[in-house]
């Protein structure tokens, strides 16, 4: 009898583990299978809007749906990304040393802190969601129904004439251009063309809002140097300060004549963030400003506060975020990778999608980092560079409460990392300044200090980033090095016992 129930569990047994085999080797092939379907349609997605960049499209519903396009494929490039990496973690039974403390890291932080911390987001939630079948079908439905609904667009495609251009590689071209800014940028362009409306005596006056180093200034650089806003205005002057303030305490930093012959003139106002507008100071610049130049001519006013929004004229007013997290890592890649495909090296790409994630969003962050990781393209190096920038993240959640990239933002100082284990203590002096190369500090941030080594100790200043697009701005830094026990907390002292 018990030779017989032990054959009949040992079947049970051998069915139960051949069932489970059976159906997660079924399932893998399913998720393979859809993975494969997920790349050909974003390849499809892709054609569309290559052809689509290659043309001088004017209309802007057109130039809106393309961004739809655009997002639809950071999207599913994102999840497809997400869901081979996971994977691969899960076969290779890779675990970072980090992973481990993360944990008990998030547990001391008070919920206002912990909020902060965005690293290892795409590892935790992933488990939580299955194995990504559902997104992934999903993600398949919704890129289906946007490529059927551009039908008509690549028809309408056609009536605009191509845009030439010599080949190019996608990370040199991503470098010397503005991502992910082309519908704001045609917006822009689009009201300095418009004629004024019959009728209207005002000055027309576009306001460009949004946080510290998101890109305003450079928005404007790209729309001032379009071709067709040269030479719908005869000259363009660039200027800061208070624009209701009295001539001699305006601050002209640049005029440029153009090869316009109407005498119409374009005017760019970069406020101080502590500009408060109010009625009076609203009359008072129309007239001011309106008087003294032609017309048909055009203002851009540029600030982070929201207060400048009663100057605006038009309901295209221009609100300027950092990109989704799906976008940023689109950059990212592209740009950490160079002209080497990503696909052949998928180990990488998934320590590189980590490091994108501690950088919040940042454009200096993602240009400095990429250029280094370019130049080493070894998983052991980029391992070394993903805990660095985890420690650092930690110590300033820790030590601040908020994520480097945002004390930034706030001109706060943060803390760094070095390769030579020592803590940097980094001091905002002034957020960019611009500079002849000659004047410029010959330090630079990323490749000078913090994997070379500092040979200054003390207080120096350095160049963390050179913009290889217009306004080609030079960021500066004023850093100081530390001691490595500055996170350590202090001892208490030791109670009297008398």
């Amino acid at each position: 009898m018990e030779a017989f129930i032990s054959a009949v569990l040992s079947d049970l047994v051998s069915r139960s583990v051949s069932f489970v085999v059976e159906r997660y080797y079924r399932r893998q092939t399913g998720m393979a299978e859809n993975l494969q379907r997920l790349r050909w349609m974003l390849l499809r997605i892709q054609i569309i809007i290559e052809e689509a960049e290659g043309r001088q499209i004017t209309n802007q519903a057109m130039l809106r749906q393309l961004q739809m396009l655009r997002e639809a494929r950071y999207k599913g490039s994102y999840l497809l990304d997400t869901v081979r990496y996971h994977m691969l973690q899960q076969e290779s039974s890779i675990n970072y040393k980090f992973g481990g403390q993360s944990s008990s890291v998030l547990s001391k932080l008070s919920p206002t802190k912990a909020k902060h911390v965005c690293f290892c987001s795409r590892r935790v939630n992933m488990p939580s969601q299955g194995d990504g079948m559902k997104e992934v079908q999903e993600m398949l439905g919704s890129l289906r129904r946007a490529i059927d609904d551009m039908s008509g667009f690549i028809l309408f495609l056609k009536s605009y004439p191509p845009i030439s251009h010599g080949p190019y590689s996608k990370y040199m071209f991503l470098e010397k251009c503005m991502f992910g800014r082309q519908v704001e940028m045609e917006e822009a362009i689009n009201f300095l063309l418009q004629p004024d409306p019959p009728g209207m005596e005002s000055l027309q006056v576009l306001p460009i809002v949004g946080p510290a180093r998101v890109g305003k200034s450079t928005l404007v650089e790209h729309v001032c140097y379009n071709e067709r806003v040269r030479n719908h205005f005869s000259s363009i002057m660039l200027c800061d300060g208070y624009p209701t303030a009295s001539e001699g305490r305006r601050v002209v930093k640049k005029q440029t004549t153009t090869h316009g012959s109407y005498g119409r003139s374009l005017v760019i106002w970069e406020l101080a963030d502590d500009f408060v507008l109010d009625e009076r100071q609203c009359k008072k610049f129309y007239s001011s400003a309106g008087s003294h130049m032609p017309p048909g001519s055009k203002v851009i006013i540029t600030s982070r506060s929201e207060n400048i929004v009663k100057l605006g004229t038009t309901e295209a007013i221009i609100r300027l975020k950092f990109l989704p997290q799906e976008a940023y890592w689109y950059l990212f890649k592209v740009l950490a990778f160079g002209s080497t495909n990503p696909e052949e090296h998928p180990e990488l790409a998934s320590i590189g999608m980590d490091i994108a994630e501690t950088l919040d969003g940042s454009f200096i962050g993602s240009s400095s980092i990429c250029c280094l990781l370019r130049r080493n393209l070894d998983a052991r190096f980029w391992r070394k560079i993903l805990a660095l920038q985890r420690d650092q993240l930690e110590k300033n959640i820790v030590r601040f409460g908020e994520h480097p990239h945002r004390l930034l933002q706030k001109s706060q100082a943060v803390y760094t990392w070095t390769m030579s284990n020592r803590t940097m203590w980094l001091k905002i002096r002034y957020p960019e300044k611009r500079f002849d190369d000659n004047d410029a500090p010959k330090i630079k941030l990323l490749l000078d200090v913090q994997t070379s080594g500092p040979e200054t100790h003390g207080k120096f200043e350095v160049v963390v980033w050179r913009s290889r697009i217009p306004p080609y701005h030079s960021y500066l830094m004023s850093c100081e090095m530390k001691t490595p026990n500055l996170m350590a907390k202090k001892r208490k002292r030791p109670r009297s016992m008398v």
